[in-house]
């Protein structure tokens, strides 16, 4: 069971309404929205109302060491009479996570399976912030190579999305 959810915001002066389109995989969904001058809302799609986001047998992302990191291509996009006027396209994991505290130990669940966090913190990146794609994708790779399957971004430094994306 997905519930993909999105943060909007309306930049503008006047009130916007319009259609809000979602898709994961061959997987799409849609709500009219409506925002006042500077609003800002998350908008949920609950399986309840959106039947085709409660999927049998998905494709699961695994964290490293566990199992295949299977992605699935996904976009948000808002449209005013018919035309779009955003959009943001990405890849996205579908997995569970769950924790639970046994005895004061935390126990953390992926997909039902127990999960055994190894690995450690990222800090700045090198050479003042200005990793690229392809940097990223190398650091990743060794951390993975190294059997880590957890990295702290250590008190969010990092917020390039080149990282998340060599993350998965």
């Amino acid at each position: 069971v997905l519930t993909p959810e999105v943060l909007v915001k309306n930049n503008g002066q006047t009130d916007v309404e319009g259609l809000l389109k979602g898709q994961i995989g061959e997987i799409t969904f849609e709500k009219n929205i409506k925002l006042a001058p500077g609003e800002e809302k998350t908008v949920k799609f609950n399986p309840e109302e959106y039947q085709q986001l409660k999927i049998d047998d998905p494709q699961l992302w695994w964290p490293n060491g566990y199992g295949e990191q299977n992605l699935y291509r996904s976009s948000f996009s808002f449209e005013i009479d018919g035309t779009e006027s955003d959009r943001t396209d990405f890849n996205v994991g579908i997995r569970q996570v769950e924790t639970k505290e046994i005895d004061e130990v935390l126990h953390i669940y992926v997909n039902g399976r127990r999960f055994i966090g190894r690995g450690g913190n990222w800090g700045f990146s090198e050479n003042n912030l200005s990793y690229r794609a392809r940097e990223y994708d190398i650091a990743v790779a060794y951390h993975k190579d190294m059997n880590f399957n957890i990295m702290r971004n250590w008190v969010g430094q990092t917020g390039d999305m080149e990282l998340y994306e060599a993350c998965d």
